[in-house]
């Protein structure tokens, strides 16, 4: 008789199908939409198994309804190990180090999502590394407060609750301000010009409806800014703040894809840069903030 955790927690994989998309995906992740083992669906032995099964499923789709509310607009398990717009200041000098890396870049661009399972095997296989460099990651990000274990195999990525997220704003009202004020005087010309194409990327993604690639084009935006403040231990906290929040952004979508208001305060962001005008660029940032905060606290009531 198959035991519901062994469901949930052991050798089978739950995943979720998309259109196009391979079975044999190396990625472990628990999700209600399908189940499959390694060597494919679930045999359904009699009707007590079948049961067993059902009684799993239901578990866990009630575990992670609010999750599952949220509509097929946002990225739906893409892989972790794209490692495009990774801070190089982060050390990958071994493979702990670069699976640390890729998974610290999917949770602050919203690449892993709120309550997703993972499991360590399936991260290793994933970036293609051994299970103990993935343990090693796994073990840092949870002393983070990034990701949550639950048992020996399998870790959760968090979902902030309305109180924690408000803490978290309230931080981010001041400190993303402050790093935005210092950096208008000492970004480059040259990172300007970048931003320009971060900024176009993030509302062309937008006007497509895709969440991750606006989410990933938003993080750069704003990381870029805080790191040219050439304050390491402010940008270093920032930094701490959107590795916690950045899985629970992806509630934003689809209604953040309705509006350009997001858009219109980059835009405000870079004539403040341009000017070098501190005051203007902390007012356009806290602006973002305030208007994207507005959706999320909509989503994350009870």
């Amino acid at each position: 008789m198959l035991e519901r955790t062994d469901l949930v927690h052991g050798s089978l994989n739950l995943r979720p199908v998309q259109a196009g998309a391979s079975m044999a995906s190396p990625m472990a992740v628990a999700s209600p939409y399908c189940a499959t083992q390694s060597k494919g669906a679930i045999a359904v032995r009699n009707s007590a198994h079948l049961v067993v099964v059902a009684e799993a499923l239901l578990e866990y789709i009630q575990a992670t309804k609010p999750f599952l509310q949220i509509q097929s607009s946002m990225p739906l398990n893409p892989l972790i190990c794209n490692t495009s717009g990774v801070d190089p200041n982060i050390p990958s000098d071994t493979l702990a180090g670069q699976t640390y890396l890729r998974l610290h870049r999917a949770l602050m661009t919203g690449g892993l999502l709120p309550q997703q399972v993972l499991t360590i095997r399936g991260i290793a296989d994933s970036c293609g590394v051994s299970l103990t460099p993935a343990r090693e990651a796994i073990q840092r990000l949870f002393a983070e407060g990034a990701l949550i274990i639950e048992n020996a195999r399998t870790i959760r990525v968090p979902r902030l609750d309305i109180e924690t997220y408000r803490e978290i704003l309230k931080i981010r009202l001041e400190l993303e301000p402050m790093a935005a004020r210092e950096a208008a005087s000492r970004m480059s010309n040259e990172e300007m010009g970048r931003l320009d194409g971060v900024m176009a990327e993030h509302l062309d993604a937008i006007k497509a409806g895709e969440a991750h690639r606006t989410l990933t084009a938003n993080t750069d935006f704003h990381m870029s800014i805080y790191r040219a403040s050439e304050q390491p231990v402010l940008f270093g906290i920032i930094e701490s703040l959107y590795l916690r929040v950045g899985p629970t952004l992806n509630m934003l979508f689809p209604q953040y894809c309705g509006s350009l208001v997001g858009h219109e305060a980059h835009r405000s962001a870079m004539d403040a840069l341009r000017r070098r005008d501190g005051n203007a660029l902390a007012q356009a940032i806290r602006d973002d903030l305030m208007h994207g905060s507005s959706y999320l606290l909509r989503s994350l009531k009870p």
